[in-house]
């Protein structure tokens, strides 16, 4: 198994289950989430020390919440995750950024639904993934993710988190863009460059979501963000391509 961050010209890794992945990774998967309001000292708490909250507010961020459904990922099997993101300010001042593109994702939690799903991202990216059930249902306009409590074989009638979004009418545009997350791999902050080609629907405020949290450990993780009711954007991808890059140092 290959560890630590590659060199430009080492692209191909052996996970721990014995899959063999090519970076860039290419993906085809349909998402959707939704971009809630969250106290802004909390998430200044989590973060590392080089990174800084979006402040969309004098006291709040952001906390984005997102269900994929990857239908191709490489060489490996489809599987689904669900994804608790803090957007980070990568250029501006205090958490304020200057243009769109200086916003990036610090990773907080990805529960996905296979082990090599998992091995992936872990040993490849540094994502805190762990494996659970995630069952994901939807349409062009809808997106249902349910998020089981407990391991792999976890009853998927005893959800953990609940997250449904419906952007009614929201016309779909073509979104292609570059996207930087952010992880620990091996002790060391990382971004990873995803470049996305999707087409998006994009809705502002909270109609047509809803946010169910149980008693588990991935529920935990969503209240110790203190999440709060206000909704600053809800969207669904029926169609999205990914190609995602190997990791890159943070100095």
């Amino acid at each position: 198994m290959a560890t630590g961050v590659p060199s430009d010209a080492d692209d191909q890794r052996r996970l721990s289950t014995g899959h063999d992945v090519t970076l860039p990774l290419s993906c085809r998967a349909r998402l959707g989430g939704v971009v809630f309001a969250a106290d802004w000292a909390p998430l200044r708490a989590l973060l590392p020390k080089d990174l800084t909250p979006v402040r969309l507010g004098p006291r709040s961020g952001a906390v984005a919440t997102v269900g994929i459904d990857y239908r191709s990922v490489g060489g490996l099997d489809p599987y689904r995750e669900f994804a608790v993101v803090v957007p980070v300010a990568d250029e501006g001042l205090g958490g304020v950024p200057t243009t769109l593109s200086g916003v990036g994702g610090y990773v907080v939690d990805l529960p996905v639904t296979t082990d090599p799903a998992r091995a992936l991202g872990v040993e490849v990216w540094g994502f805190p993934k762990s494996v659970t059930g995630v069952k994901i249902e939807g349409t062009p306009r809808t997106f249902e993710v349910t998020v089981a409590t407990g391991g792999e074989t976890a009853d998927e009638s005893r959800p953990d988190v609940e997250l449904s979004v419906d952007v009614g009418d929201a016309p779909a545009r073509r979104v292609r863009r570059r996207l930087t997350s952010y992880a620990y791999l091996d002790d060391r902050l990382v971004r990873v460059p995803v470049d996305l080609d999707a087409e998006v629907r994009v809705a502002r405020g909270g109609e047509g979501v809803r946010l169910g949290r149980g008693h588990g450990r991935y529920a935990a993780v969503l209240r110790d963000l203190e999440i709060n009711p206000r909704v600053y954007a809800r969207f669904v991808a029926s169609h999205a391509t990914a190609e995602i890059h190997p990791p890159e140092r943070v100095e």
